[in-house]
């Protein structure tokens, strides 16, 4: 087999200038504002039949919030690595985005939960959405710790999101966490039996060491005492002969 060509290493990434910089960034802040307008759609659409199926709407409106300020943290970052880029206009913008975030999602969860903590019968799964969503609401409510949000503005968010989080813990505390089915089938949307998730197959042990051999036996040794020699003559053989 002949021997694979050696691997040329890769020339070092030119460093982008300032313009191009600026259009990355620029294009950033528009996916972002993007991203604000569709979370909108999506709370509005939340709270439309709460009682069907509108946890659902409301776990796809939260992803689109993670989504966004996981975004944002990437383009802050670009932002405040440019000297020119953390003193212009697109650093203002990005704070102005990620307030309006913050307020649409403060507002949108707090009326989502307020008609859906009256909801009489809850599906099954709503214990662990609720915790999972639950955690979020407390992610976020560590922003409106930033001084940004002082302020009577702030602090009516601050107590909003402390309702939303009374809230969920009512919804979690009506409803019973799913069992533990172990290794049984569960049911899928469809109908369809699923199997179970198994743990790997454990590596089979090594063989036991083969058993030490057994000594050979030894040979006899004639004894002499057993077997006394005696020393013949010539006439004595001949005399046994006759």
């Amino acid at each position: 087999m002949p021997p694979s060509p050696p691997i040329r290493p890769q020339p070092p990434r030119q460093p982008l200038s300032p313009a191009q910089r600026q259009r990355e960034v620029a294009k950033l802040l528009l996916r972002l504002d993007e991203m604000v307008k569709q979370s909108s759609d999506l709370s509005v659409q939340a709270r439309e039949r709460v009682s069907t199926g509108g946890l659902d709407r409301y776990r796809r409106f939260t992803k689109k919030v993670r989504d966004f300020f996981a975004l944002a943290s990437v383009t802050e970052e670009k932002i405040y690595a440019s000297p020119e880029l953390a003193e212009s206009s697109m650093a203002t913008a990005l704070d102005r985005m990620h307030a309006r975030m913050v307020v649409q999602f403060v507002e949108g969860s707090a009326a989502f939960f307020d008609l859906y903590s009256r909801v009489k019968h809850l599906p099954l799964g709503t214990f662990e959405i609720c915790g999972v969503e639950l955690r979020g609401v407390l992610e976020i409510r560590k922003f409106l710790d930033d001084s940004r949000y002082e302020g009577e503005r702030g602090r009516a968010l601050q107590l909003q999101a402390d309702r939303i989080v009374r809230l969920v813990q009512g919804v979690m505390d009506r409803s019973m966490p799913l069992p533990d089915f172990g290794d049984q089938p569960s049911i899928g949307p469809k109908g369809q039996a699923k199997r179970p998730l198994k743990a790997p197959p454990r590596p089979a042990a090594p063989p036991p060491p083969p058993p030490p051999p057994e000594p050979e036996p030894e040979e006899a040794e004639d004894d002499p005492e057993a077997h006394p020699l005696t020393l013949m003559s010539w006439d004595d053989v001949k005399d046994g002969e006759e």
